[in-house]
């Protein structure tokens, strides 16, 4: 075979030949040409609408739901505890015609509170003995606590009329006072007598009390009184009076004396 025979012999690969890699196979795909598939539109189901309950409430659960929509002010108040609550009996100190409020001061602490009247119309007159235990039944003349009363709000008549109030108090307890201070007072330091707590006792006139109370004691004030030419009563009621006015003056007779036992 003559070369150029053999040379016509040699096998071209044709086109359709796969064992040839082809250009496009290292290449990006083609991104798809034509009509895309658009998706078909889903059409939303109609929500049902829940039916309303307000309309199948009962009257109760209304009203107490619009109870509970009312403004603080008209909300039933509850009473706030105060230390007048333990308080049994009290006396006048002022009746406040014109507000409706009685100012009274209790026995057991001397502690003065406001208080609304029963009986508008009926007046109490100073120093007057009032029961306001909790038994409210037994509340003749005075009805619920309105609060804490202040001396500096008091009128200047009824701040004059104190320790007058008090005194009366001191007085009608005479028995009490006498066996529950005056006799048993005794020294409080080495140079001072527990009369001396009393206005305008020194160390001098405590020691001449002392004596003339002697070994069998006081049986009255009026027994003291002329023994010793002081008011007794008068003297123990300014003290409780400057012990009202100054919360911190010790010590407190108040606390020691009160509340008085039958």
């Amino acid at each position: 075979m003559s070369g150029f025979r053999r040379d016509r012999n040699i096998k071209v690969p044709s086109r359709n030949d796969k064992s040839q890699a082809k250009p496009s196979a290292y290449l990006p795909s083609r991104p798809a040409e034509g009509r895309q598939n658009v998706p078909k539109k889903v059409e939303k189901k109609p929500q049902t609408q829940r039916p309303s309950n307000r309309n199948n409430k009962s009257p109760q659960s209304r009203n107490r739901r619009s109870d509970n929509r009312r403004p603080n002010n008209q909300r039933q108040r509850v009473a706030k505890p105060t230390p007048l609550d333990d308080e049994i009996w009290a006396r006048v100190v002022e009746h406040d015609l014109e507000n409706n409020v009685l100012v009274l001061i209790g026995e057991s602490k001397m502690l003065m509170g406001r208080y609304r009247p029963k009986n508008s119309g009926e007046v109490l007159s100073l120093g007057s003995k009032v029961y306001v235990g909790i038994d409210k039944q037994k509340r003749e003349q005075v009805g619920d606590i309105i609060g804490m009363a202040h001396l500096d709000k008091l009128s200047t008549s009824a701040s004059k009329e104190l320790p007058i109030v008090i005194q009366t108090f001191i007085e009608e307890n005479e028995a009490h006072f006498i066996k529950s201070f005056f006799n048993p007072a005794g020294y409080l330091s080495l140079k001072q007598h527990a009369y001396e707590l009393l206005h305008g006792i020194g160390n001098k006139k405590a020691t001449q009390m002392v004596e003339e109370r002697g070994s069998s004691g006081f049986t009255s004030f009026e027994n003291l009184n002329q023994s010793c030419s002081i008011d007794a009563a008068e003297l123990l009621a300014k003290r409780f009076h400057s012990e009202i006015l100054d919360r911190n003056l010790q010590p407190r007779l108040t606390d020691l004396l009160l509340p008085v036992k039958a």
